[in-house]
């Protein structure tokens, strides 16, 4: 029995070795140095330092983890006839979540691998996976931008009115106040031009700072500085990447045969000892008494000889 168990464990493990083949990405990220410093959820005034790495991989994983990200992914490659004609998508996705792999080299390099048993596949999910990462984080990029441009002009419009009320009021004293100027005049026109180049100022720092938050979202999409490929995905001609399951399989295998064996020692242990006491409590002669019984006759006659 334990060589079937372990023969078997250890031959399922030698051919997910052998037929596992892997294909994997290298990526270098980086990242402006504000992005990096993330809060502690225990103390939000604690900041703490996140490579660029790290973060990026922790935004693969997330969108790995959502069933829309996966779908698109899987139907662009050569598995969305199969994930079409399959009886149970979601359980379908779950395999395909469960052969990525995303892990860090360094503080800038990511490593995204896709583990199947045939060559072609890997490749294929691993690109897909790099291309719609890279379509949704544009389209978050340009909503954020978006609503943060949205933001920004209400903000001038406001301060742009701010100006005008400002220069309007300096117009007005201006009109109503001929020259000479009291020198108590002079003092509050001086306090209104003042108020009116500080909202001129304002307002040119607001528009600065709008055309700085359109323009570094496409400035980081065309010089492709925050997210490069090193190296591409290629489809390998020999069987890799089986190792981690290959482990499994064997450990798993080794382990059920050793509960089997010792579950069997123990086994033979208790009969062993219950039929040593049997035999030796359970002596009964012919006549149906034991040979504590049938000895008592003689012991009683024997004391009671004694005492006469």
């Amino acid at each position: 029995m334990l060589l079937i168990v372990w023969g078997t464990g250890l031959v399922a493990a030698v051919v997910e070795y052998r037929s596992t083949y892997e294909s994997e990405a290298t990526i270098w990220a980086v990242r402006a140095a504000p992005a990096l410093s993330v809060t502690d959820p225990n103390d939000p005034n604690i900041a703490m330092i996140q490579t660029a790495a790290a973060q990026q991989a922790e935004v693969l994983k997330q969108l790995l983890q959502t069933r829309s990200f996966l779908a698109d992914v899987v139907g662009r490659t050569s598995l969305k006839a199969a994930f079409a004609s399959s009886g149970n998508p979601d359980r379908y996705l779950d395999d395909v979540r469960k052969r990525f792999h995303v892990d860090t080299l360094g503080t800038s390099l990511i490593r995204v691998s896709y583990a199947a048993h045939d060559p072609a596949t890997p490749a294929e999910l691993v690109s897909a996976a790099l291309v719609v990462r890279a379509e949704r984080l544009s389209e978050s990029n340009q909503l954020s931008s978006a609503a943060l441009g949205v933001l920004y002009q209400r903000q001038i419009e406001f301060a742009q009115q701010q100006a005008l009320n400002a220069q309007h009021a300096v117009d007005q004293f201006t009109q109503s106040h001929s020259a000479p100027l009291s020198e108590a005049d002079q003092h509050v026109l001086g306090q209104l031009r003042l108020t009116a180049d500080l909202a001129v100022s304002r307002l040119n720092d607001l528009k600065d700072r709008a055309d700085r938050a359109s323009l570094a979202p496409i400035l980081l999409e065309v010089s492709g500085i925050e997210f490069q490929i090193v190296d591409q995905p290629r489809v390998e001609e020999n069987p890799s990447g089986g190792e981690r399951p290959a482990i499994t399989l064997g450990a798993v295998a080794l382990a059920a045969g050793a509960a089997l064996a010792t579950l069997f020692v123990l086994l033979a242990t208790l009969l062993g000892a219950r039929g040593r006491r049997a035999p030796a409590a359970q002596r009964v002669r012919s006549d149906g008494t034991t040979p504590a019984t049938a000895d008592l006759p003689r012991r009683v006659e024997a004391s009671s000889s004694t005492a006469h």
